[in-house]
């Protein structure tokens, strides 16, 4: 594995030359540049506002509900730590690309309230749910604005450094966390491979669970948020039509897709799911999501 451009930390060390192998040697040597590792409460920083501003997207009025439920995740997140360095990458971001930062927010959010739900049979613990959360994508603080913001489909060399946020990320959290680097790397890691091996940057298929929670939410947000490259965002009901679309083909983990469908039908939240098979929304026109340029 190599990146294109050479790799800085947010306090300016360099972690990566442009073009060097990155292998297990090498990420283990980043972890041990680290110097103690200052861990500061999100309680009382500008994180906590920024989150519960997340709660008035009226995309997700349908899915961040009831109130009881919005402040038990505050609550909850508001006990979390986190590395010093990386709340500095997240103020980084909130300045350089305000709607990555934003979609930051959101997974936050949405990886607590479904990380609180006791149908699920893999339990989530809301606090390693959300903190993964909040750093799974700091790797696209790296990614050229004219790739993360481009109107028309990207080009296939594009598409290969969008893709490489994944792997920054990954080489970055070894440094923030040192030593404790396990525990938290695989959000940045794993949130784009899919259970069918059809992801990336390595296609693999066997994912931690966190990760399988991260991507859902990852994509449905991505779907349904304005961006340059459409001319409208997909409808709530289409962004989970996709979603359940990929699940029966393997790629996201159903049960995770089926509690959102609950979570949307605001109205009779407790009854029983029967999914249609026709008649699913359809994704909107002029949409390159996922679209690659010929050249």
């Amino acid at each position: 594995m190599k990146l294109e451009k050479d790799l800085y930390s947010i306090d300016k060390k360099l972690l990566v030359k442009a073009g060097d192998i990155i292998n297990t040697k090498t990420l283990k040597n980043i972890a041990g540049l680290s110097d103690k590792i200052r861990y500061v409460p999100i309680k009382g920083t500008w994180l906590i506002k920024d989150l519960i501003r997340t709660f008035k997207d009226k995309r997700y009025e349908n899915i961040l509900y009831p109130p009881e439920i919005n402040q038990k995740i505050i609550r909850y997140i508001s006990h979390i730590k986190m590395p010093e360095k990386i709340l500095s990458e997240l103020a980084y971001m909130k300045k350089l690309t305000p709607y990555t930062y934003h979609h930051i927010m959101v997974i936050a959010v949405l990886s607590g309230k479904i990380s609180f739900d006791h149908s699920l049979k893999n339990k989530y613990e809301p606090g390693i749910a959300m903190l993964l959360s909040l750093f799974h994508d700091i790797g696209k603080s790296r990614i050229p604005l004219s790739i993360l913001d481009k109107r028309t489909p990207i080009t296939v060399y594009e598409r290969h450094i969008l893709s490489t946020h994944p792997l920054i990320g990954y080489v970055l959290l070894h440094y923030y966390f040192g030593k404790d680097h396990k525990k938290y790397n695989f959000s940045s890691y794993q949130h784009h491979e899919r259970l069918d091996g059809s992801g990336y940057p390595l296609g693999i298929k066997t994912l931690n669970k966190y990760s399988q929670l991260i991507g859902v939410v990852d994509t449905l947000d991505a779907l349904i948020s304005e961006r340059p490259y459409r001319s409208k965002p997909f409808t709530l009901r289409a962004a989970i039509d996709l979603l359940l679309d990929e699940a029966d083909k393997g790629k996201f983990n159903k049960s995770l897709v089926r509690t959102l469908i609950i979570y949307s039908r605001r109205e009779s939240p407790g009854a029983k799911i029967k999914i249609a098979e026709k008649g699913r929304d359809k994704a909107p026109s002029g949409n390159s999501y996922g679209k690659t340029a010929s050249s």
